[in-house]
C-alpha cells in the first residue's frame, strides 16, 4: 500500500509499505507521520483527515458545436446557398 509521508500538513513523500509504518516512519525525523493513500503526490495538503490537491486540474468548458441546421439558419446567405444547391 502507498503511504503519504506528512510533515506540518504537507505531503513530503509517498512510499510503498507492506504494513502501516511506525510514527515517525523509519528514516524520517520526529513530526513526520504516514497516512495510507493511493492518490496523493508530494506537496498535497493534509488537514482534518482530508487530502487536498494544491493544484487541482483546470476544467475548461467547451461549448458544444452548433448543429448544421443552426449554422444555416444563423446566416441567411448560407440558407440561400443551400437552396440554390438543392435547386429550391
Amino acid at each position: 500500500m502507498k503511504y503519504a509521508i506528512i510533515k506540518n500538513g504537507v505531503v513530503v513523500n509517498v512510499i510503498e509499505y507492506e504494513s502501516q509504518p511506525s510514527t515517525p516512519p523509519a528514516g524520517f525525523s520526529e513530526g513526520h507521520e504516514a497516512i495510507q493513500s493511493d492518490v496523493v503526490s508530494p506537496n498535497w495538503h493534509y488537514a482534518n483527515g482530508t487530502f487536498t490537491n494544491p493544484n487541482p486540474p483546470v476544467v475548461v468548458a467547451i461549448p458544444a458545436p452548433k448543429s448544421l441546421t443552426d449554422m444555416i439558419l444563423a446566416d441567411p446567405t448560407e440558407l440561400a446557398k443551400l437552396k440554390t444547391a438543392l435547386g429550391i
